[in-house]
């Protein structure tokens, strides 16, 4: 408990005794810590000091507070250009929206803060939304927001590392990847090639649906990293499109920058777009360390160097899907139709993967491939794929053997 002590100094040659103050308290380890002054008033500047830089084991900054230094922190590291935009927004959605809106939880102290108390925020957030993507990233914030806390001195240990989203396994296959049948994919290849837009469309679908990239990788990638040959070529992913801020940003993880080889259909698209599009431009972009130079994008926009994903849909995959005669008018929360197409650009890179399985590919060079993070996430995602019919049946028959 912090506290302020009066009492007199040593006796000086005259006799006296000056008056002094002693403030003490204890660090987030629980020692003891003390400094003397000469006025009570600098006594109560130096404990107020040492409660905000977090020494006194948090006895009064509470979740909310600690979240919001953590956005504070952050938010410099982005106009150092260091982190993304994007990241500190999740980061602020999460406090305005989520921490917010549970205040007991949000009021309580470092130092009251517990794994089940942790847990009931997680099971709310859960049980009132029903995501459990959105729980899951709620989660990562806690743990990340509590780490911060452990830095600064005001928490131990991080209680929110404990914490566990469990639910109930599923018996239906809502989960799993759906790929459009092949008649719909050739459906929408001929429709690329029937628009306003019929030669830039081509070298769209052709690269998403053949080399796999997100979305934010396609509308990122600079005209110099599609290399074409006589036989074909290849796409080099080495940067995304941060899509609210119109910037460009390092791919998702290490993972994400890679090579994808690329047909000879896809590069003839590609060479066939340039020479329609004209020479790549050079720009210049503000990416948080000031002004700088970029190469051309192989997909610019109309009206600028940068496609946003918004215009993307509206330019370019929603007329699409309407040739190909896969949008439904569907009514809004408001009851007025809305044009809702039958996947959306993600679905393509889900089909290259699933071409790169069929022809063979072990699961390690499709985790190079698709540029995830992790061998698990390939398998949690793709793992169904990897089929094969003879050895099952084979197994199968060995198995009654064993026996008969």
């Amino acid at each position: 408990m912090a506290n302020i002590q009066k009492f007199q100094g040593p006796p000086r040659k005259d006799g006296t005794r000056a008056t002094k103050w002693r403030a003490a308290t204890k660090d987030a380890s629980g020692k003891r810590i003390s400094k003397v002054f000469a006025r009570k008033g600098d006594a109560e500047a130096w404990l107020k000091e040492v409660d905000r830089a977090g020494v006194v084991g948090s006895s009064t900054m509470t979740v909310l507070a600690v979240a919001r230094e953590h956005y504070a922190h952050f938010d410099k590291l982005v106009k150092k250009g260091a982190k993304e935009a994007a990241t500190r927004d999740g980061y602020d959605t999460a406090i305005d929206k989520h921490l917010t809106s549970a205040p007991e939880f949000s009021a309580t102290r470092m130092c009251d803060l517990t794994t089940p108390k942790a847990q009931n925020y997680l099971d709310a957030i859960f049980e009132t939304s029903g995501s459990l993507d959105l729980t899951r990233r709620q989660r990562r914030y806690l743990v990340t927001w509590f780490d911060f806390a452990i830095r600064k001195g005001w928490l131990g240990v991080n209680p929110a590392r404990a914490t566990k989203i469990e639910v109930v396994e599923r018996v239906d296959d809502e989960d799993v990847i759906e790929i459009p049948a092949k008649e719909t994919l050739a459906a929408v290849l001929k429709a690329a090639g029937r628009g306003d837009n019929a030669v830039r469309d081509t070298a769209v679908v052709r690269l998403l649906m053949f080399a796999g990239p997100r979305i934010s990788e396609l509308l990122g990638l600079a005209d110099d990293k599609a290399a074409i040959t006589k036989d074909g070529g290849e796409v080099a992913i080495t940067e995304r499109l941060c899509g609210k801020y119109l910037t460009l940003g390092s791919p998702k993880s290490k993972k994400s920058r890679r090579k994808v080889p690329i047909g000879p259909a896809a590069a003839m698209a590609v060479r066939s777009w340039r020479l329609r599009r004209g020479p790549a431009q050079a720009f210049t972009l503000d990416g948080g360390k000031g002004r700088e130079r970029h190469a051309g994008r192989l997909f610019p926009s109309a009206d600028g160097p940068l496609w946003s994903y918004q215009a993307f849909w509206r330019e370019c995959w929603l007329p699409l899907m309407r040739r190909a005669g896969l949008v439904e008018m569907i009514p809004d929360s408001k009851g007025k139709n809305r044009p809702v197409p039958a996947f959306g650009p993600h679905a393509l890179r889900h089909v290259a993967v699933s071409l790169w399985i069929a022809q063979g590919l072990s699961p390690k060079r499709v985790q190079e491939l698709a540029g995830h993070s992790s061998l698990a996430m390939t398998m949690d995602l793709y793992g169904h794929l990897w089929t094969d019919d003879e050895a099952d049946a084979a197994l199968a028959r060995r198995s009654e053997g064993l026996i008969c």
